[in-house]
C-alpha cells in the first residue's frame, strides 16, 4: 500500500505531480489568506480538486493557513469524498490515524495554542496511533527558520510534541508540514529516529512557490 504525504500547497495544487497511490495526506494549509472569507474561495478551489482526485482515500488535516475550515466556511459535510481529521483518529487498512492541526501561538493564524496549553492537546493522543499527522513539527526535527531579529537559526518545532512523540505515542510515521524549506534552510525530507520515520513533505518553499511534490512511502 502507497500513501502520498503532502502539506503546505499555498494555492499551488495544480502543479502537484500525482502519484498511483492508494491514500492521500495532506497536512494542512491548502490555502494562504489570513481573513477567513478571503481564505474560503482558495480553500474551496483546492477541496474541488482533491475530492476529485482518482485516489481511494482522500485524508485533510487543517494548518494554521486554513481560516475558513476553523471558522467554519468550509465544512467535512461540503466535501464526502475527503476525511478531514481535526484531532481525531480513523482507520485504514489496519492502520490507526490521527490528525491534528494545532501548532505554537505565532501571530494570530488558525489553531494555534499557546505552548504552554500544548502538552494537554498532545497527552489527549491516543497512544496506539500509527500514523501521526500534525500539521508542524516537533521540537529538533526538520524544524529551522531564521529568528526573525537576529536572523539565527533556530528550532521552532513543538518541545510538547516532541515530548509525547518520542516518549509515548511512539508512531511508525509522523508527518507534518508548517516549515518551509527557504534560503540556506532546507527542512523538506524523511529522517528516522528510534522507531519513527519524520516526514516533513511542505510542497512551497517560504515564498509559497511550488518547489516539492511530496513523498510516497510504502506501509
Amino acid at each position: 500500500m502507497k500513501i502520498w504525504f503532502i502539506s503546505d500547497t499555498h494555492n499551488e495544487h495544480l502543479g502537484l505531480q500525482v502519484p498511483d497511490v492508494d491514500l492521500v495526506i495532506h497536512c494542512g494549509d491548502e490555502s494562504t489568506h489570513g481573513n477567513a472569507s478571503m481564505n474560503k474561495p482558495q480553500a474551496r478551489r483546492f477541496f474541488d480538486w482533491y475530492s476529485g482526485l482518482n485516489i481511494e482515500t482522500k485524508v485533510f488535516v487543517p494548518g494554521n493557513h486554513s481560516t475558513a475550515v476553523e471558522q467554519g466556511l468550509i465544512r467535512a459535510d461540503d466535501y464526502p469524498a475527503v476525511r478531514f481529521l481535526i484531532h481525531d483518529s480513523m482507520q485504514w487498512n489496519g492502520l490507526k490515524l490521527f490528525g491534528s492541526p494545532y501548532t505554537p501561538r505565532f501571530h494570530d493564524w488558525a489553531y494555534m495554542k499557546k505552548r504552554t496549553q500544548l502538552d494537554l492537546v498532545w497527552q489527549s493522543v491516543p497512544g496506539d496511533v500509527d500514523i501521526l499527522i500534525t500539521h508542524g513539527p516537533p521540537k529538533g526535527v526538520l524544524d529551522l527558520a531564521h529568528d526573525s531579529e537576529s536572523k539565527a537559526l533556530v528550532q521552532v518545532g513543538c518541545t510538547a510534541l516532541r515530548r509525547q512523540v518520542e516518549e509515548r505515542i511512539k508512531p511508525k510515521i509522523h508527518a507534518f508540514g508548517h516549515l518551509h524549506d527557504e534560503k540556506c534552510i532546507s527542512n523538506y525530507g524523511i529522517y528516522t529516529r528510534g522507531a519513527t520515520q519524520f516526514i516533513n513533505c511542505s510542497c512551497c518553499n517560504l515564498a509559497a512557490k511550488l518547489k516539492n511534490h511530496g513523498f510516497v512511502v510504502d506501509v
